[in-house]
């Protein structure tokens, strides 16, 4: 499990809300610092200023000269500031920086005085392979597949492909609200991934749908392991919510390495609209 202390830097650059918007200008600018976090006497981050600040900041300067008036004339606040521990898992770390469209993050210790800080460019730089992980899920995501697009249309391989599109999913999040959505596509993911072999690979693909590529798959097996994935999921219990009861639909395709992948994709993707339109809670095998 990575954890956050083991991708932040502790190299971290702080202003107080007492000093001026001058100093602020020169650590970005003289010293090339891409994020500043602003602190107050405790030394508990109160706010964080990144190069994308920067016409903001010069707009304002002409009329305010501390970093205090600065943050009130962009609109910023204490409550705004969204910060991690050294010791959460880093999934949760890029959950924040993707909902909230940010790309630093300030650590903090249980006394929330800054302890370092958390960026993108570090992520990419340490752990390059997490930027192909669904942070929701914990399985790859959609940019993955590209990565394993030009080794498969390379080779020589026979896979099987299927997608998987969970049933009625608006109407969960309708009637439990999105955490509870978020908590069905977590265990279907879980419930898949337990499912195939350790080398298959399992994908975000879209909102609610999952592909998954199943290797050394042939047209005996790929029948078999999409009822089986079905019939897993249906099996899905959710304590906390004893009346949720969660489908799947799955279309299924052999792919012979004669083509592009996501051809490939498309028909087992059409295979499994069919099953939606024939009752939903199915597999449906596309015929090449």
């Amino acid at each position: 499990m990575v954890l956050v202390k083991n991708a932040m830097t502790n190299n971290v650059y702080s202003l107080s809300l007492e000093n001026s918007i001058s100093e602020l200008i020169e650590l970005m600018s003289k010293r090339g610092v891409g994020s500043i976090v602003i602190v107050n006497n405790e030394e508990v981050p109160v706010q964080i200023l990144t190069l994308r600040d920067i016409p903001k900041i010069f707009s304002i300067y002409l009329t305010t000269h501390k970093i205090k008036d600065l943050l009130s004339e962009l609109g910023k606040n204490e409550k705004d500031i969204i910060t991690v521990r050294p010791n959460q898992h880093l999934i949760i770390a890029m959950q924040l920086m993707n909902k909230n469209n940010i790309s630093h993050l300030p650590v903090v210790n249980r006394k929330n005085k800054l302890v370092g800080i958390l960026s993108m460019r570090d992520l990419l730089k340490h752990f390059p392979g997490i930027v192909f992980t669904d942070p929701l899920t914990h399985v790859n995501n959609r940019m993955y597949l590209d990565i394993i697009r030009t080794k498969i249309e390379k080779n020589n391989v026979k896979l099987g492909i299927l997608m998987i599109d969970i049933d009625n999913f608006k109407n969960i999040n309708d009637q439990y609200g999105h955490p509870v959505g978020d908590l069905v596509l977590k265990e279907i993911a879980k419930t898949i991934k337990n499912s195939i072999k350790s080398y298959d690979e399992v994908i975000r693909y879209g909102g609610e749908e999952f592909v998954v590529i199943l290797y050394r798959c042939d047209e005996k097996f790929l029948p078999i392991i999409g009822e089986r994935l079905r019939n897993h999921i249906k099996k899905i219990k959710f304590p906390k919510y004893e009346k949720l009861s969660v489908t799947v639909s799955i279309g299924g395709y052999i792919y012979h390495s004669d083509g592009d992948i996501y051809d490939g994709i498309i028909k087992a993707d059409q295979a499994m609209y069919k099953a939606k339109k024939s009752g939903k809670d199915k597999f449906v095998y596309a015929d090449r």
